[in-house]
């Protein structure tokens, strides 16, 4: 059974008036006294069951999650806030928080890229097809945007934040937290921003407290996490992929465990085998199209694809753009680095 963090809950739960709180938690069989410990977990479809409760009163001016991330503080956060708020710049906050945030959110992928002018933040989980899902999307990206206000100053704007979903509600509290353009129908879900931000000084960044609390968090990661077998399984199929896709029973195999096991094991964690071939081809997409050694259609090749439209088709899931401009604007932002 896949979990998150009770603090989303219980903040949310704050935000809201308390009558339609109460009854929302109610419904869904939650106390707040279930959601008081500060170390609790939720699994994840009572998260987004609360999250819609808490939206039906509200409708169509959905707001309380955007309330929810705006009172979200790096405190909060305890040793990955810390993390944070203490890394020379926004850009060395970034490093590393896509493994660091499965501490709060195991089930999604978030990654950073550099693309010519701008940076992208991308979610990139698979959200079930609901309103539930869809808010707690919004209000991951809504606190991941305040947290980085909190470590960079509360000037930090995006230059643009979108969404694959459709709008739950008016776009206007989103715009509001975001003060920028919220875009959605996109390929991907990614908080975009301005290079020159995300290398601007943290107010309180500290090189030696940055690195020291990120070796901390790798010993918390290697305590809560010691058989991580999602990240097996990626590996495993990344270096098989230019012999095309490997079946799961030889990736099992390899793994030293059964077929039937290993997907028992993926699927409590939130995975099934095929998202996990999805996130090795995409790591090994951005790494290929990005070194600039392979013309595309060895890329497409090496992912496993038999024809280069459906690769296009999937990168631009992955990244936002296609192959080619993802190519150019790299080796524009390196050669601009150089």
């Amino acid at each position: 059974m896949v979990e998150v963090s009770s603090l989303f809950a219980r903040k949310a739960v704050m935000q809201t008036d308390s009558a339609a709180a109460n009854r929302a938690l109610a419904q869904i069989g939650l106390s707040r006294e279930t959601l008081a410990d500060p170390e609790g977990r939720l699994p994840v479809e009572k998260h987004h069951q609360l999250f819609l409760a808490l939206a039906e009163p509200e409708r169509p001016e959905v707001a309380f999650h955007m309330r929810t991330s705006a009172s979200m503080r790096c405190n909060d956060f305890g040793p990955l806030g810390l993390t944070i708020k203490s890394a020379p710049t926004l850009r060395r906050s970034l490093e590393r928080l896509d493994r660091f945030a499965r501490l709060y959110n195991p089930y999604s992928v978030f990654g950073s890229w550099d693309k010519g002018a701008e940076f992208w933040w991308t979610n990139g989980r698979s959200a079930p097809d609901n309103d539930g899902a869809r808010l707690s999307n919004e209000a991951a990206l809504g606190t991941f945007v305040a947290l980085w206000r909190d470590a960079n100053g509360p000037q930090f704007t995006p230059k643009r934040v979108q969404f694959t979903h459709p709008p739950v509600g008016s776009p206007g509290p989103l715009e509001a937290h975001f003060r920028c353009p919220v875009v959605f129908g996109a390929e991907v879900d990614a908080i975009i921003m301005h290079q020159q931000d995300v290398d601007r000084p943290n107010l309180v960044g500290d090189q030696h407290i940055w690195r020291f609390l990120r070796e901390h968090l790798e010993e918390i990661l290697k305590a809560t996490e010691p058989d991580r077998i999602d990240r097996e399984v990626v590996v495993q199929v990344a270096s098989a992929l230019s012999d095309g896709v490997p079946r799961l029973e030889s990736v099992a195999s390899q793994l030293g465990v059964g077929s039937r096991t290993l997907q028992r094991r993926l699927a409590d964690l939130g995975h099934s085998y095929q998202s996990l071939v999805d996130e090795a081809r995409r790591e090994v997409a951005l790494k290929l199209v990005g070194l600039g050694d392979h013309s595309l259609a060895e890329v497409a090749f090496l992912t496993g694809f038999s024809e280069q439209s459906s690769f296009t088709r999937a990168f631009k899931r992955w990244s936002g753009t296609t192959p080619r401009h993802y190519r150019k604007s790299d080796l524009e932002s390196r050669a601009m680095q150089a």
